[in-house]
């Protein structure tokens, strides 16, 4: 979150974990002991799943820090600024580290409003800025790289195929953040049988998806104030940490999955702005369909893990029925 602008707008329903509990006093004093003696304007501005942001200025630079549990998210923003593009502007992280009892992030600092929070008219206004984004992300030269799924600081991904990226997420394994929703999930009867049958069809899409789905670069998460629009278009896209390698069509399926919850966009609006690119450079997704509702699958399945893990039932029912209703009706 690099936005000095709001902090308040509704957002895809994930809950706010803030990361760790630091104040300006003790930021400042951390970055002038370690970094920044003259440091100026310091500020807390957002809070995100996993961490929290403060910005400041050193001199004529105004830079943000993060400081947060987890240093791989850290790690994940540094490596996605090789692939910024003057359609895809991402942040340069310039320090990762220790920090009290977790790790901070020092990065060049952008400006905007979150896209998720524009009116009907610079949403509109926006679309071929965004639609640029996802063309970036889709092209992205990933030739230095390997696998599906979340990747690390070498380049390697976590999978040998796209569907197995997509099942593992289901698996309720003890390394993950959020450990323990399996069980908990348990207790809604209804939306556990509405999880049991998304796993079932996605498994059953698996053998197709491995010979037609490509490798792009996926961001996961181009909502929740990561993205920001200022008066010439999109300034910045960050927070990298949900960022895998896999289907392109998963950014415009994260698009369509939570329109609901923000009705003010016109998503079928992206949607032809994207295609008409796709027409104008020569370029036909394969098996469009079965490779969308594999994403609304994947999106619906790992959120009703992640509001179980969160015991919010009612963003749960809300998120299994919109994604029954997508996956029936596509």
């Amino acid at each position: 979150m690099q936005s000095s602008e709001s902090t308040t707008t509704p957002s895809t329903p994930i809950a706010r974990e803030g990361g760790l509990a630091i104040d300006d006093e003790q930021a400042q004093s951390f970055l002038q002991k370690h970094f920044y003696p003259a440091v100026s304007d310091l500020g807390e501005i957002g809070a995100g799943a996993w961490s929290r942001c403060f910005g400041f200025r050193c001199g004529d630079e105004e830079l943000v820090v993060r400081f947060g549990r987890y240093l791989d998210d850290f790690q994940k923003d540094q490596q996605a600024h090789q692939y910024a593009a003057p359609g895809l502007p991402i942040p340069e992280v310039r320090a990762i580290g220790r920090a009290f009892d977790g790790y901070f992030a020092i990065s060049t600092r952008c400006y905007g409003e979150p896209l998720e929070g524009l009116n009907p008219v610079r949403w509109q206004a926006t679309l071929p800025s965004l639609v640029a984004v996802l063309e970036g992300l889709r092209t992205a030269d990933l030739s230095t790289t390997s696998g599906f799924g979340g990747w690390g600081t070498d380049g390697v991904a976590s999978h040998t195929k796209w569907s197995a990226h997509l099942l593992s997420t289901l698996v309720d394994t003890p390394e993950r953040r959020t450990h323990g929703w399996r069980a908990r999930l348990a207790t809604v009867r209804e939306d556990e049988a509405t999880f049991v049958w998304g796993c079932g069809r996605l498994e059953q899409m698996a053998d197709v998806l491995d010979q037609c789905a490509p490798r792009s670069l996926i961001h996961a998460d181009l909502m929740n104030r990561n993205v920001l629009v200022d008066e010439k278009g999109i300034s910045g896209v960050f927070d990298w940490g949900c960022a895998c390698y896999g289907d392109h069509l998963y950014d415009l399926a994260w698009f369509e999955f939570w329109a609901p919850w923000h009705p003010q966009l016109d998503v079928p609006a992206l949607r032809s702005a994207l295609e008409d690119r796709w027409r104008a450079v020569g370029y036909t997704p394969p098996n469009l369909t079965l490779r969308l509702q594999a994403c609304y699958l994947h999106i619906g399945l790992d959120h009703l893990a992640y509001n179980a893990w969160l015991r919010d039932w009612p963003t749960l029912s809300a998120t299994a029925q919109r994604m029954r209703t997508l996956v029936e009706n596509v």
